[in-house]
């Protein structure tokens, strides 16, 4: 016998072992890189860097998280509530297609899972930046995500505690905003759709006809009221706002708008806040309206170019970012609503995720932090323009790459500070 012959057989048989489990692995552990990650991450910032790696940074550390590589890109890390699942997006380019899909890491256990893939050979996105569009609904650890197809997008809710995903609508565009008590509005063309999602079912609980041109619809649920949410109507040339109670199945009027309106609500129920236009905005709106919900009138009207706000978590201000007319440059204002005075902290040029965020704000506030918890900072992404500011070791000066940028003292002297190179970060919860 040719001990020789069998011992290359077996090696050769070994290395092929070898080759097919490595060819077997999932996607998504090939990028996990988790080092040394706190057990308490709330309060800290979760970014994307200039090489579209995910980390966190917290107190003064950063904890890097996934990496891309040359073939595979990672977007919007979207965490829960938790804080204990995050979801991201990916685009792998293959050979001969693209791979785009979601995938879901445990930052307990550090699993890393696929719930969602699909493969097409053009890049087919939400938009620019935007594989998925992704959040997490206030308890239960239930994520929503739209996906592109190759007719019109298509909303899933994936349920963690059973690991299952099913599509509950489709034929977008698709607007979604949670409520309280496992209620998912959604809002399609000229349709309002409200659901009840929990681990046990998901069921379709109302429907109602809409306008078709405006996005989410914010949910009221002030003194209990927890089934009151806020949507736009349209009878031929007037277009209104109304507040729906959903049980009672009556709608009451709150004020008149332009066609084209961005509506949302601050966290403590007393403001409106709503983008108009009169006509189709690309992105920039005419102005900027707060309506008093308890006195029923328009408090603040601002026109100066606005394309999208934030509201911080206490509703004491409102971060409203402006567009210079024939500028490359976006202006960083705070609306105080203790006296309704508009401040314009900086000028910046922003990453192009961060200015898709902001353009489409009334989505992501529900799901992304640019304020901290207590309302005292917030951050952005982009390149600072004109003004001096702090860098992370306390230099004066300006950098222009795209940068993470920390704005705090707002109460009183507000501080723009150069954390650290990136493309987009938010605040975990």
């Amino acid at each position: 016998m040719n001990f020789n012959f069998i011992t290359k057989i077996l090696l050769i048989n070994i290395l092929l072992l070898i080759f097919l489990f490595s060819c077997s692995q999932n996607d998504s552990d090939l990028n996990l890189s988790v080092s040394d990650l706190p057990d308490n991450i709330s309060k800290s910032i979760i970014y994307k860097s200039l090489t579209d790696d995910i980390k966190i940074y917290k107190n003064d550390e950063h904890y890097e998280i996934l990496k891309s590589d040359e073939y595979t890109k990672l977007y919007w890390p979207t965490i829960s509530s938790d804080n204990s699942l995050l979801a991201y997006s990916y685009i792998k380019e293959q050979q001969t297609d693209y791979k785009i899909g979601i995938n879901l890491l445990n930052l307990q256990n550090l699993d890393n899972n696929e719930i969602y893939s699909s493969s097409d050979s053009t890049k087919n996105l939400l938009s620019n930046n935007i594989p998925h569009y992704m959040g997490w609904s206030p308890s239960n650890n239930i994520l929503n995500f739209t996906t592109p197809t190759n007719n019109y997008p298509s909303l899933y809710v994936y349920k963690y505690a059973s690991d299952t995903s099913e599509k509950i609508i489709d034929f977008g565009p698709l607007w979604v905003n949670w409520g309280v008590n496992d209620l998912l509005s959604v809002h399609r063309r000229d349709k309002r759709f409200v659901f009840e999602v929990n681990q046990q079912h998901t069921k379709l609980i109302d429907t109602e006809s809409v306008s078709m041109f405006y996005r989410i619809d914010p949910w009221f649920n002030q003194n209990n009221n927890i089934d009151q949410i806020i949507s736009i109507y349209q009878n031929y040339d007037v277009v209104s706002i109304f507040k729906s109670d959903i049980q009672k199945n009556n709608n009451i009027l709150i004020t008149d708008v332009n066609e084209y309106s961005m509506i949302n609500i601050s966290p403590d129920k007393n403001f409106l806040s709503v983008l108009s236009s009169e006509t189709y905005p690309s992105s920039i709106y005419n102005n900027f309206k707060l309506f008093n919900l308890n006195s029923n009138e328009t408090i603040l009207n601002y026109e100066n170019s606005p394309i999208g706000y934030f509201w911080s978590p206490d509703s004491s201000k409102i971060l409203l970012i402006t567009k210079p007319r024939n500028t490359n440059v976006y202006d960083i204002n705070i609306v105080y609503t203790n006296d309704l005075s508009v401040r314009k902290l900086q000028s910046i040029k922003l990453s192009d995720e961060q200015l898709e965020m902001i353009v489409f704000s009334d989505q992501f506030s529900a799901s992304h932090n640019l304020w901290s918890s207590d309302s005292t900072e917030l951050i952005i992404s982009g390149s600072i323009e004109f003004d001096k500011t702090v860098s992370e070791t306390g230099i004066n000066g300006s950098d222009n790459n795209f940068n993470i940028i920390k704005i705090s003292n707002l109460d009183s002297n507000p501080t723009t500070t150069i954390l650290f190179p990136g493309l987009l970060g938010y605040w975990t919860n």
